[in-house]
C-alpha cells in the first residue's frame, strides 16, 4: 500500500500543475507587464525631469574685485525657462534720487516677466558695493539688503509652471578669504598702490611743510 501511494503522487503532482500552470503562468505574465511598464513610466518622468529647465540665483564676488558682489540668476537646465517672474522678499526700495545706483537696473530688469532665458544664460547685476566711510568695515553703498529671498516662477517642458526660492546672504560672499603671490598681477598692483599712497602722504606732508615757512 505504501508503494502505490508513493507511486501515484507524482502522478497527482503533475496534475496540479498541468490544472493551475496556465494561471500561475497568466498571474506571473501579468506582474512582468506591470513591473515593466512602471519602469517605463518611471524613466519617462526621470527623461521628463532632467530635460525641464532648472534656474538659480546666487550671490557671487565680482569678477576682479574685492569690494563688490553680484546677484547672479542662471538657467542650469537643459532647455529654455519661459515666463521668468523673479520677485524679491523683501521688496527692493529705491531712493528717490536713483543716480548713481546700480541696484535701480535690478527693479528695471525683474519689474517684469522675461519671455526666454536659455540654457546656460547668465543675467549678473551689481547688488553689493562696498564703500569705506571710515569704519573698520566696508558699507554697503547700495540700497540693497545683506539678507534676501529670492522666489523665481517659470514654466518649463509643458504647462505647469515651476517654482523655487533661494534664500542668500551676503555673508556667504564677503567671509570668503584668499591669498595671492606678491609677485603675482594682483599682489603687484597692491604693492604699487601702497607705495603710491606712501609717496602721495609724504608729498603732501613736504608740501604743507614749505607753505608754513613761507608764511
Amino acid at each position: 500500500m505504501p508503494l502505490q501511494v508513493l507511486a501515484a503522487a507524482p502522478a497527482n503532482v503533475w496534475e496540479w500543475i498541468n490544472f493551475y500552470g496556465s494561471g500561475i503562468g497568466a498571474v506571473a505574465g501579468v506582474g512582468a507587464a506591470v513591473i515593466a511598464i512602471l519602469t517605463l513610466v518611471s524613466a519617462a518622468l526621470d527623461n521628463r525631469a532632467r530635460s525641464q529647465p532648472m534656474i538659480t540665483a546666487e550671490f557671487r564676488a565680482a569678477p576682479e574685485s574685492d569690494t563688490f558682489a553680484e546677484l547672479v540668476i542662471t538657467n542650469l537646465g537643459q532647455t529654455p525657462a519661459r515666463d521668468v517672474v523673479v520677485r524679491f522678499i523683501p521688496e527692493l526700495e529705491l531712493p528717490a534720487d536713483t543716480t548713481g545706483v546700480s541696484a535701480r537696473y535690478i527693479v528695471q530688469r525683474y519689474s517684469k516677466q522675461i519671455p526666454v532665458l536659455n540654457p546656460g544664460q547668465v543675467l549678473s547685476n551689481t547688488w553689493w558695493a562696498g564703500e569705506n566711510r571710515g569704519g573698520p568695515q566696508l558699507v554697503n553703498a547700495e540700497p540693497t539688503p545683506d539678507d534676501v529671498i529670492i522666489v523665481i516662477t517659470y514654466r518649463g517642458r509643458g504647462r505647469r509652471r515651476l517654482k523655487d526660492s533661494f534664500p542668500l546672504s551676503m555673508d556667504t560672499v564677503k567671509l570668503t578669504t584668499s591669498s595671492f603671490s606678491s609677485t603675482s598681477q594682483k599682489g603687484l598692483m597692491t604693492s604699487m598702490n601702497k607705495h603710491l599712497k606712501t609717496l602721495a602722504d609724504k608729498t603732501a606732508a613736504i608740501a604743507t611743510a614749505m607753505n608754513k615757512s613761507r608764511s
